[in-house]
């Protein structure tokens, strides 16, 4: 199960992008509306907006192999989630809620960090209202905060 601190951070992470790669290992970044730990704690699924989701779910159907690196702006606390590919479907209604969520934790972080230089319009623009839903099961978690930690396993136990 993803370790409680994990699911702590994710819900302070103020900004996040998904990362797949081709058949030829080219890397492609998906920038995120929204994500969430699934109930069964195994899992995250991630809100992909449609100006990011071109070509996202073919290139994970040869492998499945995915990663997410979320950061908390200001501290710049930040970890890799790598994982493989569950399920995908049409973003609902119902994750309008972890839209707003992570939207509010982005917008609130760059003005605590760079003050009024924004106005929220412009920085909540920066979060598209999603189109997809990508589950992925989180089989390792990195550190990538920068530091003497940086690339340190922390998931699973005893990594």
């Amino acid at each position: 199960m993803i370790p409680n601190d994990i699911v702590d951070f994710l819900g302070r992470a103020s900004v996040a992008i998904a990362s797949t790669r081709d058949e030829d290992h080219i890397p492609y970044l998906h920038f995120l509306s929204g994500w969430s730990v699934d109930d069964d704690r195994r899992s995250v699924t991630c809100l992909v907006p449609e100006s990011f989701s071109a070509g996202l779910v073919e290139r994970l159907v040869p492998d499945g192999r995915v990663a997410m690196v979320a950061e908390v702006i200001g501290p710049h606390e930040t970890y890799q989630l790598k994982g493989r590919y569950v399920a995908h479907r049409p973003a609902t209604d119902a994750d309008r809620p972890v839209f707003e969520s992570c939207r509010g934790r982005f917008v609130g972080a760059v003005h605590r960090h760079l003050g009024g230089r924004f106005t929220d319009d412009v920085l909540a623009a920066r979060f598209r209202d999603p189109v997809l839903a990508l589950r992925f099961r989180v089989d390792e978690i990195f550190v990538q905060t920068p530091g003497p930690a940086a690339g340190r396993r922390v998931f699973p136990p005893g990594a």
